[in-house]
């Protein structure tokens, strides 16, 4: 099952140098969120991060840059998929400059699972899924219609939302393609100690990264 972090929307303290270290210790997927940032900020977080690991990379905004810094991919919002005229060179960009890398968007709701696509996406994030306190399935999301999603819907989903290294059996169980962490990690005062902890759950349930 595969890892993603997202990361937290505002500042971290020395966040790039924790990624850093993160996709030093295996690491393979990070979203980067950051919605107020201009382009000119972005592209100053990315060149904080060594090169060699901007292949994990996927940009949530300022989607230019994933062509500029060779970038995993990108993420795509509502406000990106949007039906509005505004948007219409949007779109279009989505089909011609970036055909060739990766493309993922989020739902929110069960109900949105089996919906046709216009766009083909190599994985979903899906959520908020977990309770972070209980660890159990947050409102709206139950055992038998995640299960029947994750087999019927055909595609990739990752969750997301009240995850924590309790949850990670569970999602691999249920046969998640992925488990994304972003407050779990960014609202500790160590980001880096509990992204270990994610990563000897792993271990624990004999999963690969």
């Amino acid at each position: 099952m595969e890892l993603f972090v997202i990361t937290a929307s505002k500042d971290v303290p020395d966040e790039a140098s924790l990624i850093t270290k993160m996709f030093e210790s295996g690491l393979r997927h990070l979203h980067l969120r950051k919605p107020k940032y201009s382009t000119n900020q972005m592209s100053d977080f990315l060149n904080e991060i060594p090169e060699h690991f901007h292949k994990y990379i996927v940009i949530h905004s300022h989607h230019h840059l994933a062509l500029k810094f060779d970038l995993k991919g990108i993420h795509l919002t509502s406000t990106h998929l949007s039906k509005k005229w505004k948007y219409f060179f949007v779109r279009q960009r989505l089909k011609l400059k970036f055909s060739k890398i990766s493309k993922s968007r989020s739902y929110s709701r069960l109900q949105q699972v089996y919906k046709k696509e216009d766009y083909n996406y190599d994985y979903i994030l899906i959520g908020t899924m977990f309770n972070s306190i209980t660890g159990e399935f947050y409102s709206g999301f139950y055992e038998a219609g995640v299960k029947a999603a994750l087999k019927n819907a055909g595609k990739k989903f990752v969750a997301r939302g009240g995850t924590s290294p309790k949850t990670i059996a569970k999602a691999a169980d249920m046969g998640f393609y992925g488990i994304a962490f972003n407050s779990y990690i960014w609202e500790h005062p160590s980001p880096y100690e509990n992204f270990l902890k994610i990563l000897d759950a792993y271990k624990e349930n004999k999963l690969e990264l």
